[in-house]
């Protein structure tokens, strides 16, 4: 799960959200309160003046005049206007709401004991409760009062939001400040057991288990280097002994001896490859260069003696010579793979392989690959259906490339060929 906003601007948007949604929240209940505290106050009006037109009524027969212009009093429907007769139409006693034409009408009515007629208030309040200028000027003071509280939120979110990613600030500049020789140990002694205790806890584990985990790597590297080491050294005395004593015999065994020598080699050239990745240094090396062209010859002259029994032709083409600042180890690695799998898939044809200034191109007229294996070839232990290699050969190739900078990328067509360039510095444009 990705966050698209860093953890203080969440904050900040809560705090803004919060006081938006309090402001509006508290302004409906504001509006909606003046409303109902309007229509209370003029039904207790009415039903003072109800109670007070009753008494008159019951008592002298008569109605007394109304203390408001906009308040009419009736007995019965006889002297009633049309509008008014209208809106009484059906009604109980008691006070009701009605609209006739945009304006609001509160009306009363009052069964009188002894009066054959009830008594009708009618009360206009239009122009008593809200009319809409005033509701508009009402609803802009709550807007301006819901903006004033959310950018309140917005200034106690800023405030809050330092101290609030504080402790996450520290622990981010603590893991930072790590390394693969003072991973720290001590994370969660920094902070209280809180949510960010709680992640220092879990990244301290981590580190723990990374830690002992480049531990064992770093004794297996070591061991690793003493034990193969030992006996390629072993079998590169015993077949220097043996080459002097098939000369001094006279027997032809230097064919076979070379080849042993060669395969020690590039055992040798191997075991110096792995070492070197499973070192954290960089790649760069000061005083250490690497002339392309005799490491170039030199693993197609091992190559063609591997695979002897291929009819495969092998095209050098150098437009340049170029030499890299890097150790000749790795490099003869990634060449021998690329040049080594192109043979080993091609049971006939031509390999090319041409060096230029910064990059170099190995193209066979092999079986090819498949474009749904394309993507994958290059993972480890991914390899064709012909294939007898074990996989790992490409994966390497891009490991090495990965460590060094360089672009690495194959091109290939079913039944026509591969062809697999390594750039020295990522291209800025494909050639055409």
């Amino acid at each position: 799960m990705k966050f698209s906003h860093s953890l203080r601007k969440r904050i900040i948007i809560a705090f803004c959200l919060f006081g938006a949604v309090l402001g509006a929240v508290y302004g409906l209940i504001v509006y909606i309160s003046l409303d109902f505290i309007d229509d209370h106050l003029v039904n207790s009006r009415l039903l003072q003046e109800l109670d007070y037109f009753g008494a008159r009524y019951q008592d002298y027969l008569e109605l007394p005049p109304t203390s408001s212009p906009h308040m009419k009093a009736f007995i019965g429907v006889t002297a009633m206007p049309l509008y008014a007769k209208e809106m009484i139409t059906g009604i109980s006693e008691g006070i009701h709401e009605r609209y006739y034409k945009g304006n609001e009408y509160h009306i009363a009515v009052k069964v009188v004991p002894n009066r054959t007629e009830p008594l009708y208030l009618i009360y206009d309040v239009s122009a008593l409760e809200f009319t809409e200028t005033r509701k508009l000027k009402i609803g802009t003071v709550l807007a301006a009062g819901v903006i004033l509280i959310a950018g309140l939120g917005l200034w106690i979110g800023l405030l809050t939001s330092r101290k609030v990613i504080a402790p996450v600030v520290h622990l981010a500049e603590q893991v930072n400040r790590s390394g693969p020789e003072n991973l720290p140990t001590d994370l969660s002694e920094s902070f209280y057991n809180d949510e960010v205790g709680v992640l220092a806890k879990a990244l301290e584990q981590a580190i723990q288990r990374i830690e002992a985990f480049v531990q064992r790597e770093k004794k297996f590297t070591r061991d690793a280097s003493h034990e193969l080491r030992t006996p390629v050294t072993v079998i590169k005395g015993a077949l220097e002994v043996l080459k002097k004593q098939s000369i001094v015999e006279g027997e032809s065994a230097s064919r076979p001896l070379n080849r042993i020598g060669r395969a020690v080699a590039d055992m040798e050239n191997i075991i110096e490859t792995f070492l070197w990745l499973g070192r954290e240094d960089s790649y760069i090396e000061n005083g250490q260069v690497c002339k392309v062209l005799p490491i170039i010859e030199e693993v197609i002259e091992q190559s063609r003696h591997l695979f002897a029994e291929k009819p495969v032709e092998i095209d050098l083409i150098a437009e340049n010579e170029p030499i890299l600042n890097v150790a000749p180890t790795p490099f003869q690695a990634v060449m021998a793979n690329l040049i080594q799998n192109a043979m080993r898939h091609s049971a006939g044809g031509k390999i090319t392989i041409q060096i230029c200034k910064d990059r170099i191109t190995v193209s066979d007229t092999g079986e090819g690959i498949a474009p749904c294996d394309l993507p994958s070839i290059t993972q480890p232990y991914v390899r064709g259906d012909s294939s007898k290699g074990s996989g790992l050969g490409l994966a390497i190739v891009k490991r090495l490339c990965e460590r060094m900078g360089w672009h690495f990328e194959i091109e290939s067509d079913v039944g026509k060929g591969t062809m697999a360039q390594l750039y020295f510095q990522p291209p800025l444009e494909k050639d055409s």
